[in-house]
């Protein structure tokens, strides 16, 4: 007997998951379903945490991070600084479906995505360099006189000024003030009508970060997990969920039979543990289409629907408090 199909995503994924809906209606499967759905929101030029005109580096370069897993067969494959291609998601689902890898990064990924015949692209318009330079001169962001100039310095002169910069100030203490306002993620979570589950993710990354930094959303059992009992996504501060495993461990829980809203809160309870501030925005969906979202940051929201639905609805996220 065919199951009811559902589909939800964080605060970014309205544009994509009407065409994920559609999917899940005709009979598709919940992979496809959830790569459609990003690669829309990939090519939003207003969106500047996801794919086209996303966040740029230190240094003013997109480097894009993707990955897709399959619940039924928890086959996966994810891609990490991906320069110059407009949809990592698809090249993400390639590395699934027909490398021997689960993840490619940088120049290795870009040559992957060459053989598939993927044109490479300027992914970056005025609108992005306008807001890029916005955050280097401090228009767009509010933080420290001393951290503009910090930023700007490393710009200028990365690779010879960045040891001086970590002796001297502290560097971690402005990327959280960005991880809190500068941050971004998609994530959309799919049930088919057959019952299997899918999960993927697509980022631009933290604003501003080092070259070559990699957060949770391509590392599987950090900001993606799947399996056909639950899937689960986060966006926030990557470095936390990557160092608490955070989605690894809502599947876990939720395989241990422990409610679905009970198993993605304890996630945002975890951060406890870390005594750090971050923001986490995790989100849930079981085998039976039931969504779960908690976050740690009031009035973040995320949309859902379901075979009863006629258009995904704009629902707020739970908040818990972290002491």
């Amino acid at each position: 007997m065919n199951h009811d199909y559902a589909i939800c995503g964080t605060r970014n994924s309205d544009i994509g998951l009407p065409t994920g809906l559609k999917i899940l209606q005709e009979g598709g499967t919940a992979l496809d379903a959830v790569e459609e759905s990003i690669k829309l929101i990939e090519n939003n030029p207003y969106d500047i945490t996801v794919g086209f005109n996303g966040f740029p580096n230190l240094q003013g370069i997109v480097e894009l991070d993707a990955s897709i897993m399959d619940g039924k067969t928890r086959n996966a494959g994810s891609v990490a600084a991906v320069k110059n291609f407009r949809h990592p998601i698809s090249i993400a689902r390639k590395v699934m479906d027909i490398s021997p890898h689960v993840m490619l990064v940088g120049e290795g990924a870009e040559k992957f995505a060459r053989a598939l015949g993927y044109q490479e692209e300027q992914i970056i318009d005025e609108l992005g360099i306008r807001n890029y330079h916005n955050i280097m001169e401090g228009k767009s962001l509010e933080m420290p006189l001393e951290a503009q100039t910090l930023v700007r310095e490393l710009f200028m002169r990365f690779d010879d000024h960045l040891k001086e910069v970590m002796e001297d100030y502290s560097v971690r203490e402005w990327y959280r003030k960005l991880s809190f306002d500068r941050h971004g993620t998609t994530n959309v979570i799919a049930l088919d009508m057959e019952g299997n589950l899918a999960v993927g993710v697509s980022t631009s990354g933290l604003a501003m970060k080092f070259p070559g930094r990699v957060g949770d959303s391509p590392i599987f059992g950090a900001g993606i997990y799947c399996s056909n009992t639950a899937g689960s996504a986060c966006t926030g501060t990557g470095e936390l969920a990557i160092r608490l495993s955070t989605t690894r461990l809502v599947v876990d829980r939720v395989q241990r039979n422990i409610p679905l809203d009970e198993a993605t809160k304890m996630g945002i309870l975890e951060l406890k543990q870390l005594k750090e501030e971050g923001v986490l925005h995790i989100i849930s969906l079981d085998k039976n289409g039931k969504c779960a979202a908690f976050t740690n940051k009031d009035g973040l929201f995320h949309y859902y629907a379901d075979s009863s639905m006629v258009k995904p609805e704009k629902r707020s996220s739970s908040y818990v408090e972290i002491k």
